[in-house]
């Protein structure tokens, strides 16, 4: 085997990285421009591929060219699996019942909690181009048995969107609506608070319009986005955003530079981002941020191993503080690629994290509706790792790292109580809402998966991820469990035509406040309690009875645990949800 590309390659490692990861523990303060770290061994991030029938050339170019006396025939070769860790959020299973061969569906469903579901697609073509509808919607009473009050939430998600292929390349542009409905439901002191006929609801709503550009060849824009929309609450708080990102990339295999069989490339994040949140209660605090970022990248390949060196510039100004400040964040990864069945990669990044309420009110819908906003600022991040193919149906990935951040987002209680009066009582002041409260620390992360699939019917899944927060003023980081791990799986049988799926995880104890009440001295303390660490499992099964009918049945926390995600929030226990599915 020719060694001589392997050594040059390595030898350009230990001059480029040696210096970066010495500049960056000199430059501390950085920021991520929206990129995170993703390392796989099958890169095709810097060129793009042209061989998908369905993306180049357009039908109407297509149809303009005369015909060749050579017949092709177009195989569509599949590419590698690249297989990739994930969190498991723990969230009820949805069976997916898209088919290639129909555009368009419906289902419905209903289940126990008078749980309601509702899901459509709708699309239709025009000329060479595509417009429909997607609209979703999921409601149910909530945990309604361990309260004598309110639990339910809701949600709906409608989007309508036309798709433009373009000789250059395909434009999606879309309008977003999300409607968010819940209640606060999560009293710790119900002797206190929980009035008769108790009002505890609050709802969000956001407009969103959202425009992507793909060329079909990278040549030098590769993508762009826009994404720019509307957020308020039940109780005045709004919030607008505008985001435009734009990834630039270059390549060329041929170029060698004097290095024989070395190929380089480039690639290039740029961002835009604006975003004005004003809140309504109390203080009614003003945050405005404008961040800008360039994030340039070059890539050095061979044979699957690369060597990528780059930096992050990104500039932040708050304007309603009047403080503006500069990023700068070397970033650098190498992979080693020797064989399929192993590779090993390390590297170092960083990145700043917006916190916006319009995303954290989704992460966590009890949040009281005036918070303090701070950008998080992962100062660095070093992680080395091994993956790779045990065998055509095996894959793996092990990965550890640590990682210093400033403002780590995490959820406390909130001590917010305006009066004790119960006839004027809101239903967000009765010791029922959370803050976002910030620390500094650092933070050690192992993860790993496993991988398994078979004959295309059977998949498997088994993830697992340990963490370890050392705070600089908070004894624990609330809410956030040390440990947690999940099994997925989904198998196929019948001709397809039955389908089954199932999630097991796991999560750890996890650390909180709370709050109490003395009726010694008829006051309120501060508390601190330990969240259960808890299994959920969740099954679902779909059966084709025709060819465009199908019928579903979800099973979801089937341990029937009320376990807390957010200490005396209880989730629902053991849930079934039936229903029937239309393709046409």
């Amino acid at each position: 085997m020719n060694t001589q590309p392997i050594i040059k390659l390595s030898f350009i490692v230990s001059f480029l990285i040696i210096p970066a990861i010495g500049f960056s523990q000199i430059r501390e303060e950085v920021l991520n421009a929206g990129k995170k770290k993703n390392p796989e061994v099958n890169v095709k991030n810097i060129e793009k591929k042209k061989s998908n029938p369905d993306r180049y050339p357009p039908a109407e170019e297509a149809s303009k060219k005369e015909s060749d006396t050579l017949n092709y025939t177009i195989t569509d070769v599949p590419a590698a699996s690249e297989f990739q860790t994930s969190q498991l959020p723990p969230q009820p299973l949805n069976t997916d019942f898209k088919e290639s061969y129909y555009n368009n569906y419906a289902k419905i469903g209903y289940g126990t909690q008078n749980t309601l579901l509702g899901d459509a697609y709708f699309s239709y073509p025009v000329d060479n181009n595509l417009m429909g509808i997607k609209f979703s919607a999921l409601s149910t009473d909530g945990p309604k048995s361990k309260y004598d009050w309110k639990t339910f939430s809701s949600n709906i998600d409608a989007e309508a969107f036309y798709i433009l292929k373009l000789k250059t390349g395909k434009l999606h542009l879309a309008t977003n609506y999300i409607y968010d409905r819940s209640n606060y439901y999560g009293l710790n002191i119900p002797e206190l608070y929980a009035t008769p006929n108790i009002n505890l609801e609050q709802n969000t709503q956001k407009i969103t319009f959202k425009s992507d550009y793909d060329l079909y060849s990278n040549n030098y824009l590769d993508k762009a986005s826009l994404k720019a929309g509307y957020w308020w609450d039940k109780f005045n708080s709004k919030e607008s955003f505008i985001d435009v990102k734009a990834k630039l990339a270059k390549s060329d295999e041929n170029a060698s530079m004097m290095l024989s069989g070395l190929n380089f490339g480039a690639e290039a994040d740029v961002l835009f981002n604006y975003t004005y949140t004003q809140f309504g209660l109390d203080t009614e605090n003003k945050y405005s941020h404008i961040t800008t970022g360039f994030s340039p990248v070059l890539k050095i390949s061979n044979r699957g191993s690369y060597l990528k060196v780059g930096v992050n510039i990104a500039y932040n100004l708050e304007t309603e503080e009047n403080n503006s400040k500069f990023f700068f964040h070397p970033k650098a990864e190498f992979l080693f690629y020797p064989v399929p069945e192993f590779s090993l990669y390390a590297g170092v990044d960083g990145g700043l994290k917006l916190n916006n309420i319009s995303e954290l009110s989704i992460d966590n819908p009890y949040l009281f509706s005036n918070q303090i906003l701070r950008p998080t600022n992962t100062l660095y991040n070093i992680y080395a790792g091994i993956k790779g193919d045990i065998s055509e149906n095996i894959k793996y990935e092990a990965e550890a790292s640590f990682s210093k951040a400033e403002n780590l987002l995490i959820y406390m209680r909130n001590s917010h109580e305006i009066l004790t009066i119960p006839f004027y009582l809101k239903p967000y002041n009765r010791l029922n809402t959370f803050n976002a409260v910030y620390d500094d620390g650092n933070i050690i992360n192992i993860k790993g998966a496993l991988h398994y699939f078979w004959n295309g019917d059977l998949n498997l899944a088994l993830e697992g991820e340990y963490n370890h927060y050392d705070l600089d003023n908070l004894i624990n980081a609330y809410h956030l469990p040390g440990f947690k791990i999940g099994l997925n799986g989904n198998y196929k049988m019948l001709d397809d035509k039955l389908k089954l799926g199932a999630k097991l995880f796991f999560a750890g104890e996890r650390k909180s406040n709370y709050f109490y009440y003395d009726s010694d001295n008829s006051s309120i303390y501060e508390g601190l309690t330990s969240l259960s660490s808890y299994f959920d499992l969740n099954l679902s099964a779909s059966y084709q009875l025709m060819d465009r009918l199908s019928i579903f049945l979800n099973g979801n926390n089937l341990f029937g645990k009320n376990y807390e995600r957010f200490q005396g929030y209880k989730v629902n226990g053991t849930q079934v949800l039936a229903g029937v599915f239309v393709k046409f």
